[in-house]
């Protein structure tokens, strides 16, 4: 990699981490593992970054998600993250509903298997296309639309349920 291209990497990745990191974040359940796989994905990109991508962008989204389907497929080698309160960021009474509704955005999201979870972050978080998410995923749109609407249905099922339960605890 020449220096010009170095330099232009670096002002790819300061002006696109954060928004890929929240991709990576959303994909699995764990913050530190989601760090890795967009290391992982930067790091896949910088094999190909003298070509000129079109898109880096979006090859490092479809990086993520091939990483994320991968640790789908062998999900029984890897241990449940558990999250205790010691995880969670200090923050100060201004950031504590934005700490709350990420927790609970991960707990819905936990109830999808990894297609489900990568096609609903895809199509709603991301707001990406049924053809855009398609070619991510190497699938059909069909399969989109089929995978989207079982993984809205489930986050829906347990949406409802908490919401049960807070009802329950509230009386």
């Amino acid at each position: 990699m020449t220096p010009s291209e170095e330099q232009d990497f670096t002002e790819f990745v300061h002006a696109h981490a954060d928004r890929l990191l929240r991709l990576a974040r959303l994909l699995v359940p764990d913050a530190a593992e989601a760090e890795d796989l967009l290391q992982t994905a930067l790091m896949r990109l910088t094999r190909h970054w003298s070509r000129q991508l079109d898109s880096p962008e979006a090859y490092v989204r479809a990086t993520l998600v091939n990483l994320a389907k991968d640790r789908g497929r062998r999900s029984h080698l890897i241990p449940v993250p558990v999250q205790a309160d010691s995880d969670l960021p200090t923050a100060g009474p201004d950031h504590a509903e934005a700490i709350a509704a990420r927790a609970h955005l991960d707990q819905l999201l936990a109830v999808l298997p990894p297609r489900q979870r990568v096609t609903v972050v895809l199509r709603v978080v991301d707001g990406l296309s049924e053809a855009e998410t398609a070619v991510i995923m190497q699938c059909s749109p069909g399969t989109v639309k089929s995978n989207l609407a079982r993984g809205l249905d489930k986050v829906r099922t347990a949406l409802e349920s908490s919401l049960a339960c807070t009802e329950e605890t509230a009386q």
